[in-house]
């Protein structure tokens, strides 16, 4: 560490060439075995070390303006040489090799210490933070602490607001570890991987002085409360929007009352019922029609039905029919589908043989009697084909009748069906 290696770096960095210009300076991951020429960086707040090889901090020059020092990652053994930044407010020195913490009472205002990742496994390694008064964050995670003995330490701590133990052996060591914590130490705020709220302070100090009976009880004492804050919360809210449509209506000039002056045109107190839209109206009426009605009779057997139908059928006239049965609106038109299907298919039946005869080609005879003359056999001809042209058109002429009729009724029972599905 030169000072022409440390004037490159700040080129590097976009920082000040002027070092007593910098109040940050980046040193991390440069390989530095030791710290040296940083006497004119006087203004700095936050020197930054990490991923060096440094065995000790010997070499910080006075430095009074320096908050933050962060030597994470290196090969750290014993905390030395911090006498000269006695304002130093963050320390970072996890992942080194201490085995233990001292040095530490001469940084004064030190208020946050990361010390993860080390050797950290006795009660006397640790002793030491009891000289910290300022101390409020302290972070010893990943140590090999398992002495519970440890708490008499921390409570000697004033001021101590966060702590993180997790990945210790002292954890599993101390029964109702947090409850334990968090009674020993008054002023936590915050352990391990969540906060300390006031609810859980209160329960844990029932749990000391009653057990779970008292646990409990605390318990339930803070549901009501919240209930009650709740509750009270509501009303008061509730006074609120009173008070602003009293001061509403008294602006608008409607009479005195506690309701909604928007609410007053809208509502008469009566009850309105939605009116149903026209096309189901419609719909309905048309399903009336289609149904039979109570005491209304039909043909009694089933071969005078269809032979009413086929004479409707036969006259070209529309069939509305249905069978009523007692039930909702849908079961009603479902019978109603279910019988015009069945009216159709039968329809359908009746109308096949008309509808074959028409399209079958009729027999012609060319024989003649033996003892006819030829003039006569011609004429014979000539009116037999006539004749038989005369029948074929008629028999044409009665099959395209009966398709027609069964067309035009199958075309409005299928258009029935639609309007209805």
């Amino acid at each position: 560490m030169t000072k022409q290696a440390l004037l490159d770096i700040c080129k590097q960095n976009n920082l000040y060439r002027t070092p007593s210009l910098n109040d940050n300076l980046y040193l991390n991951f440069k390989g530095f075995s030791q710290i040296a020429c940083l006497e004119e960086y006087v203004n700095l707040k936050a020197l930054f070390l990490e991923g060096n090889v440094l065995e000790s901090l010997e070499g910080l020059p006075t430095l009074k303006e320096l908050k933050c020092l962060y030597v994470q990652q290196n090969c750290i053994w014993k905390i030395s040489g911090l006498e000269a930044v006695t304002n130093l407010d963050t320390l970072n020195i996890s992942n080194n090799q201490i085995s233990r913490l001292e040095g530490l009472s001469c940084c004064t205002s030190l208020r946050t210490l990361i010390a993860t990742h080390n050797r950290l496994a006795s009660l006397e390694s640790i002793a030491h933070l009891a000289e910290c008064k300022s101390l409020q964050t302290l972070d010893l995670q990943n140590n090999q602490l398992e002495d519970p003995a440890i708490l008499d330490v921390l409570k000697q701590i004033p001021d101590l607001r966060c702590l993180y133990l997790k990945g210790n052996p002292v954890v599993s060591n101390i029964k109702n570890y947090r409850k334990v914590i968090i009674i020993s130490i008054p002023t936590l705020t915050y352990l391990d991987d969540r906060p300390v709220f006031d609810n859980e302070r209160r329960t844990a100090e029932a749990w000391a002085e009653g057990g779970l009976e008292a646990e409990r009880a605390m318990r339930t004492k803070l549901k009501e409360e919240e209930d009650e804050r709740n509750r009270k919360n509501h009303e008061f809210m509730m006074q609120m929007r009173a008070q602003g449509w009293r001061e509403r209506r008294k602006r608008l000039g409607l009479p005195e009352g506690d309701t909604d002056p928007a609410l007053d045109e809208l509502s008469d107190g009566s009850i309105d019922f939605e009116e149903d839209p026209p096309e189901l109206v419609e719909a309905r009426q048309r399903l009336a029609a289609y149904t039979a009605r109570p005491g209304e009779e039909e043909p009694a057997g089933k071969r005078d039905v269809a032979c009413t139908r086929q004479q409707l059928a036969s006259q070209g006239r529309r069939i509305q029919e249905g069978h009523w049965q007692p039930g909702s609106a849908e079961q009603d038109s479902q019978v109603y589908l279910e019988s015009v299907r069945a009216a159709q298919a039968e329809l359908d039946v009746a109308a096949a043989p008309a509808a074959a005869s028409a399209a079958a080609p009729r027999p012609r005879s060319h024989a003649l009697p033996p003892d006819s003359p030829a003039g006569s056999d011609s004429e014979g001809r000539g009116g037999g084909e006539e004749q038989d042209a005369a029948a074929g058109a008629d028999g044409d002429k009665g099959g395209e009748k009966a398709s027609r009729s069964a067309a035009h009724i199958s075309a409005e029972a299928v258009a029935d069906l639609n309007e209805l599905d």
